[in-house]
């Protein structure tokens, strides 16, 4: 009897140990650790979206929540004061400000680099220049009304001392007028403006519809491998939570892997752009097989490189000075992640 009893006070106590454990487990199992991430709602996050509907968030406690249309400097007191944990969005005037200001603010990876074959940005000229022979090489930019947006220095006036560059022109070998991003094809259509650097859709949705020439792509222009779109953090995750950022980054690349080796199978946009028309206004199947999509670096690397070359022109054109744009980056999660999932392989290579 004693033995009895004493075999099921062994089998409660392990029963009660068992139970206590549950709790804890099932708790990090339904209640990961959220992060409020601002974004744009572009091809040049595709990255971001593919790592959150393959599970990769998930798979590493995150519950990632994307914050549309707040990034850039609507994004930086949200960031300063934790209400958001990162963003992504480009290297401008409004973050060098930001960090001027005192606003902790480090770019941790590369979401969307610039890289030959995968040109999703264009030096679009409208379709009777190239038609009628107005337009056949650089130097024949002189005297166009060239497109860029306000205020300045941004990445637009950027972008065309690069172009003009090419044939040897200056900005007094032209005509700006300033557009709207998103009014650069209607300003094309119209004649307000005869050239402009855009990005997808919009370069091929101007070309479907006969209104310009996608006349020659991004990298032609921009410094090698500029990275375009950068995930940046704040102090919630740079300080208080870095472990969180490891993963977050870790996920992040899985996701980024993914979707450029999905792009280069014959297969793969079809399985992309169920995803990009879930996060990004571009809606039409039909685009996506036209379009040049967004590279995602598969290591998340950040060209340094391409960072002076544009704080260089802000800081000469008006716009403020960061100094040296090496202390922006902040690469230990990016190192976390690839001591996780090591250096980038093809497959197959």
């Amino acid at each position: 009897m004693v033995r009895r009893l004493t075999r099921l006070v062994g089998v409660l106590t392990a029963i009660l140990a068992a139970i206590a454990v549950t709790p804890s487990r099932a708790a990090d199992k339904v209640a990961p650790t959220t992060v409020r991430i601002g974004v744009i709602g572009i091809l040049a996050e595709a990255g971001l979206y593919v790592a959150a509907e393959r599970g990769y968030f998930t798979e590493e406690g995150l519950n990632v929540e994307f914050l549309k249309d707040m990034v850039g400097a609507d994004a930086f007191p949200g960031l300063a004061t934790g209400q958001i944990d990162g963003v992504g969005g480009s290297f401008g005037p409004e973050l060098a400000n930001a960090v001027l200001r005192g606003v902790r603010i480090k770019l941790v990876a590369g979401l969307n680099s610039y890289i030959p074959g995968w040109d999703a940005g264009a030096l679009t000229i409208r379709k009777e220049l190239i038609d009628n022979g107005r337009v056949k090489d650089w130097k024949d930019l002189k005297g166009l009304k060239i497109g860029i947006t306000a205020p300045l220095p941004n990445m637009t006036d950027f972008f065309a001392s690069r172009y003009l560059a090419q044939g040897g022109l200056t900005f007094s070998d032209v005509e700006f007028v300033t557009v709207p991003f998103p009014n650069m094809i209607s300003a094309l259509k119209t004649g307000g403006i005869d050239a402009a650097h855009t990005s997808e859709p919009m370069t091929t949705l101007a070309v479907d519809n006969k209104i310009a020439v996608k006349w020659r792509p991004v990298s032609t222009y921009a410094p090698p491998g500029l990275t375009v779109a950068i995930l940046q953090f704040g102090p919630s995750l740079l300080d208080k939570a870095p472990d969180v950022g490891e993963r977050f980054v870790t996920a992040y690349l899985r996701g980024a892997r993914y979707y450029d080796e999905a792009l280069a199978r014959p297969d793969g946009k079809a399985e992309i752009a169920p995803i990009l028309m879930k996060y990004t206004p571009l809606k039409d199947r039909s685009i996506y097989d036209r379009i040049s999509f967004s590279y995602a670096p598969p290591d998340g690397e950040i060209s340094v490189t391409g960072l002076e070359a544009m704080s260089t022109y802000y800081a000469t054109h008006n716009g403020p000075n960061a100094g040296d744009v090496s202390k922006l980056v902040d690469d230990r999660f990016q190192k976390a992640a690839l001591k996780r999932l090591g250096l980038y392989k093809k497959s197959g290579g």
